[in-house]
């Protein structure tokens, strides 16, 4: 996923793991696991630009997408 998204966006786009189960991640991303478990999300969830988009699974085409939208969505309020 990494690779596909370096290859497609370069560094307009960034992948980042987090592993909420590590007592230290939970600590550093309070905020986004107090919504998880709030809206009763399931793991694995995907954020984009920080918002919770897809949870209990992961959908590659669907990220590709999500991501290119908020690009454009970028582009689109620079202009």
């Amino acid at each position: 996923m990494r690779a596909e998204i370096e290859r497609r966006f370069g560094d307009d786009a960034k992948v980042f793991y987090h592993n909420v189960e590590a007592e230290e991640t939970r600590a550093e991303h309070e905020k986004a696991v107090v919504e998880i478990e709030n809206r009763g999300l399931l793991y694995p969830v995907t954020a984009v630009d920080g918002v919770l988009v897809y949870d209990g699974a992961v959908s590659y085409p669907a990220i590709m997408r999500a991501v290119h939208n908020k690009l454009l969505e970028r582009e689109q309020t620079e202009a």
